[in-house]
């Protein structure tokens, strides 16, 4: 098996009994997302959101080390977070920051190393 120079961590969060109106609200979770960048010491290159009728939310960070994401249903109390970094971002800080500002009651996290050669990869379960 060929080494890899490259090494990411991609974490995926489901948070859980999220407050309605922090995830219907386009404009806050944007500046959200900003900070848990800026709060992982993460660079924005560019952003796109899209608020969708009757409600939920989809906003993306394009960053230099990759990308940060949410996917919200609203309805359900639910946001679905992707943050993956293939540089010096701290993705855990991104996530911390993100379940202090929408105080999920529950929450389910996986991080899956990238880059990194399966004889060495540790195995996550689901």
């Amino acid at each position: 098996m060929q080494d890899f120079d490259t090494v990411g961590a991609h974490v995926l969060a489901d948070f859980w009994g999220c407050q309605f109106e922090k995830l219907d609200d386009e404009k806050l979770l944007m500046d959200y997302l900003r900070q848990a960048a800026k709060n992982a010491q993460m660079t924005v290159l560019g952003e796109e959101s899209y608020k969708f009728s009757p409600q939920g939310f989809t906003g993306l960070l394009l960053l230099s080390e990759s990308h940060i994401s949410i996917h919200t249903y609203p309805e359900h109390g639910y946001a679905a977070i992707d943050v993956f970094t293939c540089g010096g971002g701290k993705t855990q800080k991104a996530i911390d920051f993100l379940k202090e500002v929408l105080q999920p009651d529950r929450v389910n996290q996986m991080v899956v190393r990238r880059g990194i050669p399966a004889s060495v990869e540790t195995t996550l379960s689901a």
